[in-house]
Order: C-alpha cells, then sequence, then structure tokens
C-alpha cells in the first residue's frame, strides 16, 4: 500500500484548528467586536458570557476540533516516544528519567491517568508511519484510521475503540474486508456519537465473525447474577446483571409499564389545559422504573390487577436466510449485543415476543398496511429502519415512541404507509406538530427541516437511523468490493 498523501501536516491543523477557535469566538460576541478588543480588561471582558447562543455553539464545536488535533499530534509524539525506549541505558527516555515503562513517563508528562498513556501510545503507533528494512516509507498500519485522526475529523477514543476491535478481529477476517471495515467505521465516527459508534462495533464484529457470537453469549449469560438486600438505612438494594436474552424481556416490560405512566400523566394534562402542580408528575425515571419493577413482582404474587403495559413487545430481528441455515446471529430491540440464532429460535416461541425477519439487507419482509392507523407489523419496521425516534440526536428507543406521517393525514392527505412514516417521541412528535419542523425524504433518506426562528436557511439535518440500517450499508459496500 502506498504511503497515504492525503494527511495534512499536523501543525497544519492545529493552526487552522485554533483560527477556527478564534474566528468562532470573534463573530459570536453579542457585543461590539471591536468594542471588547480595545477594552482595557480584553481577556477578562470576552469570556462565554459575552457570546450568543449560536455563538457558544460554534466556539464549541470549534473547540472540540481543536482537541481532536491535539490529541492526534499526542498521540503520534507519545508513540514515537514508546518507540525509543529500547532499554538501553542512555538511550532510553523513559528509564533515564527513573520510570519504569513509557507509559508511565507519558502519563506523567501529560497528567493523564496510565490507561489513557497507554491510549495514546497504541493509536500512534497504530498510525504512525513505518519504514521497511531497506528504509523505504511505509503507510501506517491502520491507514483510514490514520486520515481520519490527521484530519481531526475522529477523536482519540474513537480511534482506540476502533484499534481494539481490528486488532481483535484480525486474526479471523481477511484483509480487503478488514480495510472496508476501517474504512466504514472511521467515515462513521466523524457523525456519530460514542454510544453508536460502540452499537456499530458490536454488530459488525457479529458479522465479521459469526462463529464468535455463542461463545460471548455463553460468557455473558454465565456472568448473570442478582443481588437483594437491606442496608442499614433500611433501603431494600437490588444490584444485578442479566445477559442480553433474560434482559430484554425485564427491560421490555419495565419500559412498557412506564411508558403507561408517562402516557397517563400527559393525557391529563392534556385534559386539564394545564400544569396542575397537584396532579403533575414529578417522579425521576429512576423512580418510575423502581415503581414499574415492583408491580411487576406485586402481580407475580398473584394481585388481582395486571399492570398495563402499553405496546410492550420484546423485538428480536433476524436475517431469514441466516435463520434457515441455523448460523450467524439476531439482534434484540435496544439492546447492543447480539445474540445466537439458537438463542433467536428460542425467544421467537415464548409469549410477547415479536420476530421480525429481515433480507440480505436488513430490509423488512412480509409486512402489512392499514388504512389510517400504523400497524403493528409496520411499526416494526419503523422500528428495524429508524431504530428509535428518528430526532437527530434523540436516543429514544422504539417502546417510547410514536408513528407519524410524514406527509400529514388530514392537512397533507398522506398515506400510511412505510415510505410515509417516522418514529418520533412524543416530545419530538410535538415539536414537529407545533414549531414548524418539516421532514422530507430525499436520497432514501430522512431529513428534518428546521424552521425559519431556528434555521433561516433552512439547513437539512438527517435523521436517526437504526444501527442495522448502517450495517445493511456495510454488507452492500462489502459486497460490491
Amino acid at each position: 500500500m502506498d504511503v497515504p498523501s492525503d494527511s495534512p501536516p499536523r501543525l497544519a491543523v492545529l493552526a487552522a484548528r485554533l483560527a477556527a477557535v478564534d474566528d468562532a469566538w470573534t463573530g459570536g460576541v453579542r457585543l461590539n467586536a471591536s468594542a471588547i478588543r480595545d477594552h482595557a480588561a480584553a481577556p477578562a471582558a470576552v469570556d462565554a458570557r459575552a457570546l450568543s447562543d449560536d455563538g457558544l455553539l460554534r466556539v464549541l464545536d470549534a473547540l472540540a476540533g481543536l482537541t481532536r488535533a491535539a490529541e492526534a499530534a499526542a498521540s503520534a509524539c507519545a508513540a514515537e516516544l514508546a518507540a525509543r525506549c529500547t532499554g538501553i541505558p542512555g538511550e532510553d527516555p523513559a528509564r533515564d528519567r527513573g520510570y519504569p515503562n513509557p507509559a508511565r513517563l507519558v502519563a506523567d508528562t501529560t497528567r493523564r491517568r496510565a490507561g489513557e498513556a497507554h491510549e495514546l501510545i497504541a493509536v500512534g503507533a497504530a498510525t504512525a508511519l513505518r519504514s521497511s528494512f531497506a528504509g523505504e516509507r511505509l503507510a501506517p498500519r491502520l491507514p483510514h484510521l490514520a486520515v481520519g485522526l490527521a484530519s481531526a475529523e475522529l477523536g482519540l477514543h474513537a480511534a482506540e475503540r476502533i484499534r481494539r476491535f481490528l486488532d481483535r478481529v484480525a486474526p479471523r477476517v481477511e484483509s480487503a474486508t478488514l480495510d472496508e471495515a476501517e474504512r466504514f467505521l472511521v467515515e462513521q465516527a466523524a457523525s456519530v456519537g460514542p454510544e453508536r459508534l460502540a452499537q456499530l462495533i458490536t454488530l459488525l464484529e457479529a458479522r465479521l465473525d459469526p462463529d464468535g457470537v455463542r461463545p460471548r453469549e455463553d460468557e455473558l449469560r454465565g456472568r448473570r447474577g442478582l443481588r437483594i438486600w437491606e442496608d442499614t438505612a433500611g433501603m431494600v438494594n437490588v444490584r444485578g446483571a442479566l445477559d442480553p436474552v433474560n434482559g430484554a424481556t425485564l427491560k421490555a416490560a419495565v419500559d412498557g409499564l412506564v411508558g403507561a405512566e408517562l402516557h397517563r400523566a400527559r393525557d391529563a394534562r392534556r385534559r386539564q389545559h394545564d400544569d396542575d402542580a397537584r396532579t403533575a408528575e414529578h417522579r425521576t425515571i429512576a423512580q418510575l422504573n423502581a415503581d414499574a419493577l415492583a408491580d411487576l413482582a406485586r402481580h407475580a404474587l398473584g394481585c388481582a390487577a395486571v399492570p398495563t403495559l402499553r405496546q410492550t413487545t420484546v423485538v428480536v430481528r433476524a436475517d431469514a436466510a441466516a435463520l434457515l441455515a441455523e448460523r450467524g446471529h439476531g439482534t434484540i430491540d435496544g439492546l447492543d449485543q447480539p445474540v445466537s440464532i439458537a438463542s433467536v429460535r428460542a425467544l421467537v416461541t415464548s409469549a410477547g415476543i415479536a420476530p421480525l425477519f429481515v433480507g440480505e439487507h436488513g430490509e423488512p419482509l412480509q409486512l402489512g398496511r392499514s388504512a389510517r392507523l400504523f400497524s403493528a407489523a409496520q411499526k416494526l419496521a419503523l422500528a428495524e429502519r429508524d431504530g428509535g425516534c428518528a430526532w437527530p440526536g434523540c436516543s429514544r428507543p422504539p417502546s417510547h415512541t410514536e408513528a407519524h406521517h410524514i406527509a400529514w393525514w388530514h392537512r397533507d392527505d398522506g398515506r400510511t404507509d412505510l415510505d410515509n412514516g417516522i418514529l418520533l417521541c412524543s416530545h419530538h412528535h410535538h415539536r414537529v406538530h407545533d414549531d414548524g419542523w418539516r421532514i422530507v425524504v430525499r436520497d432514501a433518506g430522512r431529513w428534518f427541516i428546521p424552521p425559519p426562528h431556528v434555521d433561516p436557511h433552512g439547513t437539512p439535518i438527517a435523521a436517526n437511523t437504526s444501527t442495522d440500517r448502517r450495517m445493511g450499508l456495510l454488507a452492500r459496500a462489502m459486497a460490491a468490493a
């Protein structure tokens, strides 16, 4: 592989990011910028309080880019420092300064934890240029990661997470497939948060190493456990961990009860047309979860009233071909960890479990329609596509969402079909209806168009999409490679 030429010089990237911070800060002040510069106490005057709302956001974005650029430079320096630690007296920067290893030296120098220092060194080593025995310059071991890091589009923690994953699956994956996976993850990491990146890595690992799903599942099941005890204050403590198969059922039941309580509180406010403090819901989500678990326990002990679970279903997704071949994996709605096909088969025979079989590229199969309200099958298909609330940045799961007509049912004579549906949580459903947001379908994607009072230019914002949908895109890219 040739040495990549599209990695900009690190100092140039740092300078550009620093200039962006300066521009964002100067352009974001609510007061006259020149007056602030001329003020005798200019450094004290130009603080965060002088910035407008948009200015604060621009400065935060610019500072994040500067941080990523600094981390990239630090990782390169840390890796080079570690490479020079040969153990030879007088030629080992760490031992010559009294440190047992380079990680301890880097940790003290950068005032980081030892684990973070190891991270700096590992990422820097994986993305550094190499030399052959003949002195020829070679590309980094992970070239796509090197480009993403050097351009400051990728943060250090995301880079380390990708590096660990690639090193973990490398012995069992062909080099071309591994290279495509690296490229895909670097592209995605530039636009998604750490939680979504972790989901992508988990599902990608199951796809690239399907034989490893069942051992991992057995390992997680072996780690399950639950403790219940009374502490000295009189509180009954519950602490434990469940494997994905058992945890999904409990999570769906608790989420269903909590969702029912939240909807009852919302409906009560609508009937009263005001926020009556005497009847408002004051419990936190954690308290609602605790009460829901207690309700389930009371019901299990034989109480007369059955807890009301609002549309509570455990959704298990599996590739139809994989199910027939009895090889591969499935996923459980709301959980990241894949499960084996054997567990999928066991789950779909249980009460309250809804199987959703998908095609080669993750498209839902055999789903129906309804005349006006979205059917349960259509909602499952929307959950498969959107992965929860589609509002950009919202992390509410499918169980906390409602199906919204993109072209409104009454106003636009919109149809109740999958192409015209999108999942939104209650809060963002009201934002769309009350604040003037529009949703458009373009290039097979869903885009949110802000109203003029939010963004005068109406710049489209991409909707959230299901992690499995991203995996379908990856499958097509790999098939074409």
